[in-house]
């Protein structure tokens, strides 16, 4: 697999495609695209999510708020770990 990679980044920069970072291919690629997927049906992106979470950190909940805070929380951190 890894010398695949290097050829195709040989091919793309002969190209004119200069590929910068990781090369992702085969079911990495999968992987990467269905997390990609989920979080942009959110509408929301990584550093919209991260704002969210650390102003929701930032406040006081009592009973049933906080139930609530505790859900949205951890479906936030969920589609964060995605991306």
């Amino acid at each position: 697999m890894e010398q695949f990679t290097s050829i195709l980044k040989k091919l793309l920069n002969k190209m004119g495609l200069n590929v910068k970072g990781k090369l992702l291919t085969g079911n990495e690629a999968k992987e990467k695209l269905a997390k990609d997927a989920a979080i942009s049906n959110t509408g929301l992106t990584e550093k919209e999510i991260q704002f969210i979470l650390t102003k929701l950190r930032q406040a006081n909940y009592t009973g049933a708020e906080f139930e609530l805070f505790y859900i949205i929380f951890s479906k936030l951190s969920n589609l964060l770990s995605k991306k």
